[in-house]
Formats: C-alpha cells, structure tokens, sequence
C-alpha cells in the first residue's frame, strides 16, 4: 500500500470508528491489530484503544499550558474521533476559525498517520526478526520495502529523534531518556531523508541497549561534513555486549536510501555514523516508461538529496519539465509514441526547457548522436550507479563524492 493510499485508508477507518460492521473487514484493521487481537469479541475496543493510545503519543511534553497550540493535534483527534464532535462544535471547543480547524485537523491526521506506519513497522519488523535474524529474515524485511515509495524530504533531526522515543516507550514501554545525551545535535538541524524508514533505523539502533542494564550511556553528535552532509555519530558505552542483529536490520532502513553508515565496536564502546543530506541539492525529471527504472534512480540519487520527479508519458514530459524546472533530465530513447530524439529536440527548441541540461539514459550505443541533438551527456542502459554518478560529476550536476 502506497503512502497515498495509506493516508485514505486511515482517514476513512477513522470517520468510521462508530460503526464496527464497516471496520470489521476494513484493510487497515490489520496496521492496529495483531491477527489475535483481531479475532477476540472485543476487538472494537482494542481498536479504539489503540486509536487512543496514538492520540497520546501527540501530547505535548508534562507542563505544557493546556492554552498552548501544541495541545491542538491531540484534542482535535480526540474530539473529532473518539467523542463524534461535527467540525462546529470542535472550532467552538478550541476557539478556532473555521479555515483553522480544517487545518489544523489536517495536520493531526498527518501525524496520526505517520505514527500508525512507524508502529506497524516495527511490529512487522520485531515479528519478522525475533530474537536473531537470520538471512531469510533479513531477505523478508528487504523484499517488504521493495515496494515502498521512498519520499525524500526535510524534517528536523531533533524532533525525529524526539518521536523515536515516544515510539520506543510505546513499543517497549521503557524511557530511554535518562540513558541519553544529545546536546550535541543542534535542535536548528534539518535532514533531507524518508522519514519513516529513517525513524525506524534510529528505533532499530535504540534497540540495540538492554535497557535493564546500568552503566549504559548514549550520546548523540552531529558534525557538518560539507554544505551537503551531516555525520550523526551515536556513541554507545556499555558493559554487556549490544544486540548487534538490531543493526544489520537497521542499516536495511539507511541503505535503501543510499545513506552511508557505519558501526565500529572497541571493547564496551560501540560508535555509529550515519551521514545525511542536508537539503535539497537539486532536482531531477526522469522520462522513461519503466517504472522500475525511476524508481532505481531516485534510489541511486537520493544520497545526493535530489529530489526526483518522474513520468512514463513523453507527450507530457515537456509540460512537466516546464512546470517544475528540474536542475537536469534523463531521458530514456525507445519509448512509446514519442521517441527520446524527437522529445530532446523538443526541449532544446523551447524557450522554458532549453537550458535544462538532458543526460540520455538508453540501451542504444549513441553518444555522438546524443551530443548532435544537445543532450549533455549519455549513460547506457542497464543502469549502473558508479557511471551515473561519475558521468554528472563530470558534468558538475552533482557535488563530489562525500569527503
């Protein structure tokens, strides 16, 4: 299920949460219910329960003014869902605008929504990995990202780790708060990642510490590499060897993402690097009608913090192209109803499109035709991650290789 479809489907199971003959067989049941809980007479309150439990996760820290607008996502959540109140009644309750409340419930459903996928994720993963993983449960966890949409953007690295925990002392029902420091991480700093995958390699990481065990310390730092990257270190001292199968489930999170990462062990200190982009370097409009072959390159691109764009229709490419103004284009050649030649010639001749810089991305062994027609440069199908890399170094479409 794709993170659209994700979103529908929870914001329909919760304009339905009244009515349990439409919930019973609702898809989403299974992303709040274990197979067991599911099956029992009173599944409805589990559910509801487990609604409500989410909600929880959105409350503000202990002594913040009930007045505050950070209290607003749990109480309109709660309002709205659990009490039944119409959108009036709630604007009323908070004192909100109309236009506010609209969005402000907007913004909690977001939430709820990332929060529901991060908790289903990890019980997948803690079903799937049990005590130690062994290959077959690591091909598992592989094979279920296979079809995740990966959706780069910024978050604020501090907040991200602050849900961490949340979802650590819902998980886990521990507080992991008096084993860690991280002052070091600047609460200013934004990273460009797919935050649900990210947060769930930080889990995996937390994961790693017996949490019943004194004498255990967790420090977080970060350090800028260049205008590109940051490296995340998280230094680890502890007594009693860590559950090191946590982090080759964790380093699947980082790596499907193309984010370097690293783990070196020296007696009781065990130190983590994670480098991750910063910000959006620039933007890429893939044209090709593969599928397949987008989505590896978003892949083979993401660590670069570019944000892809793509489409598998030629005839509205260059429309597209002039919409979004990506920083460069690869354009595959045999495609259905306009060819790659004829769409490059297409671009050139464009006053919006003609200064974008067209890398050919084809099986077709054509670079001096390519260079005829204007492309840039030219990468040969299949596509391998160290030639395209090096052919938009060379071109300066991408910064160098991490220092």
């Amino acid at each position: 299920m794709d993170n659209n479809t994700f979103y529908n489907a929870v914001k329909e199971a919760l304009n339905h949460l009244s009515d349990p003959a439409y919930l019973k067989n609702h898809q989403l049941v299974q992303y709040f219910l274990t197979e067991t809980e599911s099956r029992q007479s009173n599944w409805i309150q589990l559910l509801h329960a487990k609604v409500s439990e989410i909600i929880d996760l959105l409350r503000p820290p202990e002594g913040t003014p009930e007045t505050a607008s950070e209290w607003r996502s749990s109480k309109i959540l709660s309002l709205r869902y659990l009490r039944g109140f119409e959108l009036y009644r709630i604007e009323e309750e908070l004192g909100l605008s109309q236009r506010q409340t609209h969005r402000e419930l907007k913004k909690a459903v977001d939430a709820f929504v990332t929060i529901s996928e991060d908790m289903h994720l990890s019980r997948k993963v803690q079903e799937q990995s049990g005590e130690i993983p062994d290959a077959s449960d690591l091909e598992n966890i592989k094979t279920e990202l296979k079809s995740w949409e990966i959706t780069f953007d910024l978050y604020n690295l501090r907040q991200m780790i602050e849900e961490v925990l949340q979802l650590c002392e819902s998980m886990d029902k521990t507080d992991l708060r008096d084993l860690i420091q991280m002052d070091d991480v600047p609460s200013t700093l934004n990273i460009n990642v797919d935050q649900i995958l990210t947060k769930q390699g930080l889990y995996k990481i937390l994961g790693m510490v017996d949490r019943d065990v004194a004498n255990t310390s967790i420090r977080m730092s970060s350090r800028k590499i260049n205008e590109q990257f940051i490296e995340l270190s998280i230094h680890i001292s502890h007594q009693q060897s860590l559950m090191i199968e946590n982090w080759q489930i964790a380093q699947v999170f980082f790596t499907i993402q193309n984010i370097k990462n690293q783990l070196i062990q020296q007696d009781n200190e065990t130190t983590i690097s994670i480098v991750l982009p910063l910000k959006h370097q620039s933007s890429c409009l893939v044209i090709d009608d593969v599928s397949s072959v987008r989505r590896l390159i978003e892949r083979m691109l993401g660590s670069y913090g570019i944000q892809v764009f793509g489409t598998d229709d030629p005839q509205a490419a260059q429309a597209l192209a002039i919409e979004i103004q990506p920083d460069f284009i690869l354009l595959d050649i045999l495609m259905p109803k306009l060819d790659g030649w004829q769409l490059i010639k297409n671009l050139k001749a464009h006053p919006e499109t003609g200064h974008i810089p067209v890398i050919i991305c084809s099986v077709l062994y054509e670079p001096d035709l390519a260079k005829a027609v204007g492309a840039t440069a030219y990468v040969r199908k299949p596509i391998n991650r160290l030639s395209l890399i090096q052919t938009l170094q060379q071109v300066a479409l991408i910064p160098a290789e991490i220092e």
